[in-house]
């Protein structure tokens, strides 16, 4: 029986890699606001450049982690140095699509909403200046295309060296199926779509059985937002909670196996050649 004290050891344990998760799903809601950026729309300037200090904060957080899981007294092996590596890596892709979105808008801005909204742009001054806004929009969208996987590397690195000093938890119990969708989740790759009273739920272009959605709803450990923040969105992005991702950071490094027994292959008999 686990006593209080073991209890919030195990807590404090799991916190380090719970706040890399935490950077993972924060990277996931900016790249779905900077999806719905659209030139045409009046305030585009505005929102590229509050697109931009998101951007920054994100640096700013990526910086935090970094500095206060560098306090924690942890061997400093390669897979450790990696994921303090993923982190900075992440901080400065983060800075430099500040800097992009920030051209975004400054370009923009040079437009009225009249001339951006024309179809076909008009070769010229007008056609040159969305191309432009355009090129840098792609740059910050590649910048930030891998922070969440990036991020739930560096927290799978460093609950497992925590685990090697014995400073890990005990295992959360939890299915493969429970695991996995949980995983993808912190990657930002599950979606629920609805159509009616029919949902399904996909990581990128793989089916998740909606059973194993709604357990983690249940359990408290995801929630959904809508995929792309507009009205009337029908499309929902997973986001791991709080709860979700220490319970995430306890499996980390050590997915559950399948307790179903396997079926054995049965191999034809091959009759010998006389």
């Amino acid at each position: 029986m686990t006593t209080a004290h073991e209890a919030d050891r195990e807590l404090a344990a799991d916190a380090p890699p719970s706040v890399v998760l935490g950077l993972a799903e924060r990277t996931t809601r900016f790249r779905d606001h900077l999806a719905t950026l659209q030139f045409a729309e009046p305030n585009a300037a505005f929102r590229a450049q509050t697109l931009a200090e998101q951007a920054g904060d994100l640096c700013e957080a990526a910086k935090t982690v970094a500095a206060e899981t560098g306090k924690i007294r942890l061997y400093r092996s390669p897979a450790v140095l990696d994921a303090f590596s993923r982190l900075r890596l992440l901080a400065a892709q983060a800075q430099l699509a500040d800097e992009h979105l920030t051209w975004v808008s400054v370009y923009l801005g040079e437009l009225t909403p009249e001339e951006r909204s024309q179809r076909p742009c008009p070769p010229g001054r007008v056609l040159d200046t969305m191309l432009e806004a355009g090129r840098h929009l792609r740059e910050a969208d590649m910048l930030t295309a891998l922070g969440a996987p990036d991020a739930l590397c560096a927290a799978e690195d460093f609950a497992v060296a925590l685990r090697a000093q014995k400073a890990g938890s005990r295992p959360h119990p939890m299915s493969p199926a429970q695991y996995a969708a949980l995983h993808a989740t912190a990657s930002g790759y599950v979606t629920v779509d609805r159509l009616g009273a029919e949902e399904w739920a996909w990581s990128r272009l793989d089916r998740i059985s909606m059973a194993t959605i709604r357990s983690l709803e249940s359990r408290g450990w995801v929630l959904r937002e809508a995929h792309h923040p507009v009205p009337g969105s029908r499309s929902a992005r997973l986001h791991l909670t709080e709860t979700g991702r220490l319970v995430l950071a306890s499996r980390l490094g050590r997915a559950p196996a399948d307790a179903r027994p396997r079926a054995t292959a049965v191999q034809p008999t091959r009759t010998r050649a006389r």
